[in-house]
């Protein structure tokens, strides 16, 4: 009999950079949802952000890159 876990790792192929990347995926496609549904197509704000803002963008996604790497090297 196979367990749920076994069942959910054979689905993303016993992979962390597998569920890593559909997490990635999942929270991209929201977020543009939500970026579009909410900012009523003028992304001019998105283009005029604050030294602060832009940095805080940058560092999430160097912390997304430092995470995707570590996943490529492990799997479990």
């Amino acid at each position: 009999m196979i367990s749920t876990w076994n069942k959910i790792k054979a689905w993303f192929k016993d992979s962390v950079t597998i569920v890593w990347a559909r997490i990635q995926y999942i929270v991209g496609i929201i977020g543009a949802g939500l970026i579009a549904a909410f900012s009523g197509y003028d992304f001019t704000q998105l283009s005029s952000l604050d030294a602060r803002s832009a940095f805080k963008m940058l560092a999430f996604a160097a912390l997304a890159g430092v995470v995707t790497e570590a996943c490529r090297r492990r799997t479990l």
